[in-house]
């Protein structure tokens, strides 16, 4: 990958959409944010989905017993919310689900 591939284009930009995200997988990335790197919650959140997305390996998250979750309004990219919608459509897993299952992965992998 080149440096410059680091760059987003203009067809891809940002959407805000409201999900609703587990307050413990939140906490985490915004932990991360703060601490760890010199990112927004957002773009950690977006980093997190491109990972997922390559993987291509959509899988279920269920959410653990006695979490709380938030409605949140969160930033992503459109080519990674398209993506998922794919996945939804093509797996029956909600898009909150695959985004939950996509930062959970990523915190794992830290």
């Amino acid at each position: 990958m080149k440096i410059r591939d680091k760059l987003y284009k203009y067809n891809n930009p940002i959407i805000t959409k409201t999900v609703n995200i587990d307050d413990s997988i939140y906490m985490k990335i915004k932990e991360l944010s703060e601490e760890v790197f010199d990112a927004t919650i957002s773009e950690i959140m977006n980093v997190a989905i491109e990972e997922y997305i390559e993987r291509n390996n959509p899988s279920f998250y269920g959410k653990s017993e006695g979490e709380t979750v938030t409605y949140r309004a969160i930033r992503l990219r459109k080519d990674n919310i398209k993506k998922l919608n794919d996945y939804c459509r093509k797996t029956g897993i909600s898009f909150t689900r695959l985004v939950n299952g996509a930062l959970k992965e990523f915190i794992d992998n830290q």
